[in-house]
């Protein structure tokens, strides 16, 4: 679960590096298109996570908080939501709230051991690379909050405070 996120805004190289991450890249990724290690971008998104008042959770959590309070943009090209049913909503919102594996499974009503294959499902049907990006996406298509309006298709070009 998270906490009240701090006062403080996201610096603009957190900006660019928390927009990546939500569209569902690597940290491999982000560093080589940021020009940065990936030693840094772990370093700036622990930063992030503690401004978010989330640390120690995991991506999903994180982009869960930064669309929550619109600190970056969602992703973008993407189609209508899937027809998820109502178990799967929950699971998405579940890997939204909780970092654990074990509290993902109670929130979902699944042992822990089933737990991954429930998550892979979902991210299946969602084309998402992996469950922070199925976070950004539920947040695109209003299934987490309302539904984000559209933004321009270059996310490291946005900035906090200028509409997208």
């Amino acid at each position: 679960m998270t906490t009240a996120p701090n006062s403080s805004t996201l610096t603009q190289q957190q900006c660019r590096i928390a927009a990546r991450l939500v569209s569902g890249a690597s940290h491999a990724t982000i560093a080589s298109q940021v020009r940065l290690s990936v030693k840094a971008v772990r370093g700036h998104l622990r930063a992030t996570r503690k401004k978010m008042g989330c640390p120690g959770s995991s991506p999903a959590v994180l982009v869960h908080a930064l669309l929550t309070t619109r600190e970056v943009p969602p992703p973008g090209g993407i189609g209508p939501a899937p027809d998820f049913t109502e178990h799967h909503r929950k699971v998405i919102q579940a890997i939204a709230q909780h970092t654990s594996m074990k509290d993902i499974g109670t929130a979902i009503g699944v042992g822990e051991a089933d737990v991954r294959t429930e998550i892979h499902a979902v991210r299946a049907m969602a084309h998402a690379y992996n469950p922070a990006h199925l976070v950004g996406l539920a947040h695109k298509w209003g299934i987490l909050g309302a539904a984000q309006p559209s933004r321009p298709t270059d996310a490291a070009a946005w900035m906090p405070g200028r509409p997208w």
